[in-house]
């Protein structure tokens, strides 16, 4: 008797849920929208899109949106629309109970902003993305510059950290990414490597924020202990001779530095 008045209460418990979640189904059905609301994250210093921005490519989507039932928009085609644009990695659009229609947009994170020799420019993003400028904001992060023949339009396609042996052996891009993604892991070298310039061999020179001189780089090989090494010689022998008495520092070779002064 007492397990058949266990089971009856449990039954009734369950229609009381699937009640009260059909009652709730049909309030939602009836809600519309009373607002909008936009979050851009810009944790990381970007602002190549602001809350307003979003705001205004939710509207020029179509008809105003307050109003509506909040049952009747389509939530996944804004969600692709708005992330669709180059200056997005991920947009969350939703809807809420009292009535607001809420959009959340992550914002890619550049790590270099590329010249290549034909006059154009874009950005490499932190996942080995291409995106474009923006006229409305200049991210501050490292420049490429020198023999670089990479165009947007043929590489952005491509995630460049992915790209395959035999385009990776036309491009230069995936090397500039390791090298742009190395710095941007290092707060020291983040504040200091302010160019790359990409030589008519393939090799690359550094052109830093601190000190009159280049550093002469080479290839990517060993690219972690030619760091390390200019770190040591920055630390025990720039603090001691000055930071502007040489023209070039040269740790292409193993377990060397050698530095080229300026003329007198």
């Amino acid at each position: 008797m007492k397990r058949v008045l266990n089971i009856s209460l449990i039954i009734l418990a369950v229609l009381g849920l699937l009640v009260s979640l059909g009652f709730s189904v049909r309030e939602t059905e009836r809600i519309e929208c009373t607002a909008i609301r936009v979050e851009v994250d810009h944790r990381q210093g970007n602002f190549f899109l602001t809350n307003e921005d979003v705001k205004r490519m939710v509207l020029d989507k179509g008809d105003s949106l307050i109003g509506r039932k909040l049952s009747g928009i389509p939530i996944s085609k804004y969600e692709r629309y708005i992330t669709a644009h180059p200056s997005v990695k991920r947009a969350e659009v939703f809807t809420q109970l009292n009535g607001t229609f809420a959009v959340r947009v992550y914002q890619r994170e550049p790590i270099l902003r590329v010249f290549n020799v034909y006059g154009e420019s874009y950005y490499l993003d932190r996942d080995g993305n291409l995106m474009p400028t923006s006229d409305n904001y200049t991210a501050r992060v490292p420049v490429a510059t020198g023999f670089i023949h990479d165009r947007f339009d043929r590489m952005q396609r491509f995630n460049i950290a992915e790209l395959n042996d035999s385009l990776a052996q036309r491009s230069v891009l995936d090397d500039l990414f390791r090298l742009a993604d190395f710095v941007r892991k290092d707060d020291f070298w983040r504040a200091q490597v302010q160019q790359i310039s990409v030589e008519h061999n393939g090799e690359f020179t550094l052109v830093p924020t601190v000190g009159d001189h280049h550093i002469l780089l080479g290839r990517l090989d060993n690219m972690e202990q030619k760091f390390e090494k200019l770190l040591l010689f920055y630390r025990k022998g720039l603090n001691t001779t000055g930071w502007d008495q040489y023209a070039h520092i040269n740790i292409k070779y193993h377990n060397q530095v050698i530095c080229t002064k300026k003329p007198s």
